[in-house]
């Protein structure tokens, strides 16, 4: 088993080393930088405090993940269902993850396209469209895996056609939940890395040892790509990364019956999501922010956190999450 794990991490770690440095020159020479202008309400003044220094950085890195663990993947899991459950979901959320980037991007240049992305009917239309791709992976997961229950609090829900149209709801939450803390150098990556670090044992402990592979893989790319990360960052992950992890790990989650652990996991996801969507309904409905600026790790920052600080405290907090996660975990299963 730790020979799977170490050598897993091994694979993916030299695999994304030899394309890591091709894709970042890739990117350059497509312009395919972080840009961004005032809007005319200056309604985006506080990122630009914030963030304004690092325009010109090179968004859509986390391809330099995806890419590399959808084609090692097909190499190194033996089991057909598992790559199928995997793998189709993993490279429709990096295309879903590139189309999402391509238009942020786009709105950067331009203050009406800007304004039309940040609509609430443009926001809906793609939850919409991110909660009709989560259905696919449920249904694989039921036809093709046997995922026929699962356990949360206690309560066993078995996996039918209106659990997977409930579940989907809270996944997609989960998904954006994820999606969104990718906003300061290391910060994503460094939580991604905690939970996965966390599935190496309960994947182990729960004996679906097939996971190892996938996750060894995904720890090593993500090591390499967090070099390229750290503070001041070289390249952006961008959905292309965010939105195919975050699957991944919702899929440990299911398939090791562990998605109320994952909750507890999760928890500084979750406070980013929700800090986005109360900022959005009181600016749609009460006309006015609860937030200087949202999601979550932003307002640290509006308020003085040095970024490195406020990353650092966050990787504290995903590691006090995930020990008490897996403590909880080892008492109740």
């Amino acid at each position: 088993m730790l020979n799977t794990i170490t050598t897993a991490i091994l694979i993916g770690f030299f695999a994304t080393a030899i394309w890591a440095p091709i894709l970042i020159q890739l990117l350059y020479k497509m312009n395919l930088v972080v840009k961004t202008i005032m809007m005319p309400d200056r309604s985006n003044e506080e990122f630009m405090k914030i963030h304004g220094h690092k325009f010109g950085t090179p968004t859509l890195g986390g391809l330099m993940i995806s890419v590399t663990v959808a084609i090692v993947s097909l190499f190194l899991i033996p089991e057909p269902n598992l790559r199928l459950v995997f793998i189709l979901p993993f490279v429709i959320y990096t295309i879903y993850g590139l189309a999402e980037g391509m238009l942020t991007y786009g709105r950067k240049l331009s203050t009406r396209l800007k304004a039309l992305d940040n609509s609430f009917g443009v926001r809906l239309g793609k939850l919409v469209l991110l909660y009709l791709i989560t259905l696919l992976p449920l249904i694989l997961l039921q036809n093709h895996y046997g995922l026929n229950s699962i356990t949360f609090l206690g309560i066993i829900i078995p996996v039918n056609a209106v659990s997977i149209i409930i579940g989907s709801l809270f996944m997609v939450f989960a998904i954006y939940g994820m999606e969104i803390i990718d906003g300061a150098d290391g910060l994503a990556t460094g939580l991604f890395l905690i939970a996965l670090a966390a599935y190496i044992v309960i994947s182990a402990a729960t004996g679906h040892t097939e996971l190892l592979p996938i996750i060894g893989l995904l720890i090593g790319s993500c090591i390499v790509y967090l070099y390229f990360n750290i503070n001041p960052a070289r390249v952006f992950m961008g959905g292309t990364g965010t939105f195919p992890i975050a699957y991944s790990l919702l899929m440990f989650a299911l398939i090791t019956n562990t998605v109320d652990i994952f909750f507890i996991m999760g928890l500084a996801f979750w406070a980013e999501v929700t800090s986005s969507f109360l900022q959005i309904f009181s600016m749609k409905f009460l006309k006015k922010k609860l937030f200087r600026i949202a999601p979550i790790h932003h307002y640290f920052e509006a308020i003085g956190w040095p970024e490195t600080k406020m990353v650092q405290r966050f990787w504290l907090a995903g590691i006090c999450f995930a020990l008490l996660s897996l403590w909880i975990f080892s008492v109740t299963r």
